[in-house]
């Protein structure tokens, strides 16, 4: 669209999309006035669109960092990330019976925004130092006991070739 030339011939005020009347000027030499007219109505104005970027702004900074959150992460929690036909990635965090789930373009910092959105919606405050639930304990199983000693030579590989024994990683000299 080329810009309208020539003196302005009215100023009706018209409602914007955020409901905002605001004015928009009629030139005298204008052959897009009705797509420009469609534009102003179907747009918010400045101010709205500062307050609504200065909200985003404030929720972001009220999250904690990508790091922050990540370390806020309960023991076990689960994360599974699966890339979608169209090529973007779609991850799901499941942890304290919180699942929340994003798509991003690439799968690098999904794991960040999965933890994030996890924060924020527990309320968006960090646990604290007590309420991480410690790691349990696991005891090792019993080894097998095995009657079946090693041969003398060395150890059998799995293709039942005897391999030599480990020398301790010194090699002997070449010439001798």
């Amino acid at each position: 669209m080329a810009l309208p030339t020539g003196e302005i011939v009215a100023r009706p005020m018209v409602a914007r999309a955020c409901g905002c009347l605001n004015e928009f000027q009629h030139y005298s030499v204008d052959k897009y006035r009705t797509q420009r007219l469609a534009k102003f109505q179907s747009t918010r104005c400045a101010a709205c669109v500062a307050k609504s970027e200065e909200a985003i702004r404030a929720a972001a900074a009220a999250l904690p960092g990508k790091g922050e959150a990540i370390q806020a992460l309960p023991i076990g929690c689960q994360i599974a990330l699966a890339r979608r036909a169209d090529g973007k990635w779609t991850g799901t965090l499941t942890a304290d019976g919180t699942t929340v789930e994003t798509i991003a373009d690439w799968p690098q910092g999904l794991s960040g925004m999965l933890a994030r959105l996890w924060v924020s919606a527990r309320g968006g405050k960090l646990p604290e130092s007590g309420d991480v639930k410690a790691p349990v304990e696991v005891a090792p199983k019993p080894a097998a006991a095995s009657s079946a000693k090693p041969p003398a030579g060395g150890v059998k590989s799995s293709t039942g070739a005897a391999r030599p024994p480990a020398s301790g990683g010194v090699k002997p000299p070449a010439g001798k």
